[in-house]
């Protein structure tokens, strides 16, 4: 008899590497990702059944700073489960051992998914703040003090995640770039229905076509010693979530 298709959900907040996440996933061939951007389901939902489940305003801050509603994106009644999977089931190839999904916003919204998807895995991740609110800043305009704000918001709730989600796989976007291979044997531990994973492969990253690698320095070298000070301004008061996350405050004479 063939067993059910395992679950596997990348909890990522935005600007924080999930979509190198999923691709890097998706060289398995044992695997199904969504054709829709950036391989996220809420997407699909929005087009297919929109009532079904909140996405961030396109319109508005929220797209890429959905921490500040937290009303909307983490209140159980405005998930539609079984019309929610409807659509994702129609979108992912039934034939292949390992379905997955990622939609940033659904950092808020975690344990849900583990109440209403089995078997299931998660994989959480996060990034450095500072490359983070650089990549909001550059991508929507945001201020970076607003950005550090939406990075400390998701941050705690992906400690809360870490902590609530089942036999969770916790890892940094930088030890993913730093030792893919080492996260690559960790991740197929945690799930040996992939089967294997190339990190050799070059992909769509950033508008560049690129083998596995860190672009942090890449964000701190757009930023003045000013833009870190704001985001160290922002960050104070939250030492508590850096050192949980194995961050260290970064200052330019």
């Amino acid at each position: 008899m063939r067993r059910s298709p395992l679950y596997t959900f990348v909890i990522c907040p935005n600007n924080s590497g999930s979509t190198l996440l999923v691709r890097l996933l998706a060289t398995s061939d044992q695997v199904s990702v969504f054709d829709s951007m950036n391989h996220e389901g809420q997407w699909l939902v929005h087009r297919d059944d929109p009532e079904a489940m909140p996405i961030p305003d396109t319109g508005s801050d929220e797209l890429r700073n959905w921490t500040t509603n937290e009303a909307k994106f983490a209140d159980p009644q405005r998930y539609h489960w079984e019309r929610i999977k409807a659509v994702w089931h129609r979108a992912w190839d039934l034939g292949k051992a390992v379905l997955v999904e990622k939609s940033p916003p659904m950092v808020m919204a975690a344990p849900l998914l583990q109440e209403q998807f089995a078997p299931a895995r998660f994989i959480v991740s996060v990034r450095s703040p500072y490359a983070f609110a650089e990549g909001v800043r550059r991508k929507r305009g945001y201020p970076l003090s607003v950005a550090t704000a939406h990075w400390v918001r998701s941050s705690r709730l992906q400690l809360r995640n870490r902590a609530v989600l089942r036999g969770s796989l916790f890892f940094r976007y930088e030890d993913l770039c730093q030792s893919p291979e080492r996260i690559a044997a960790r991740i197929l531990e945690y799930i040996p229905e992939l089967g294997r994973l190339d990190v050799g492969r070059a992909f769509d990253i950033m508008g560049e076509h690129s083998t596995i690698r860190d672009f942090n320095g890449d964000s701190l070298g757009r930023m003045s010693a000013a833009d870190l000070d704001e985001i160290n301004t922002a960050l104070a008061g939250h030492e508590d979530v850096l050192e949980a996350l194995g961050y260290e405050r970064i200052v330019r004479a």
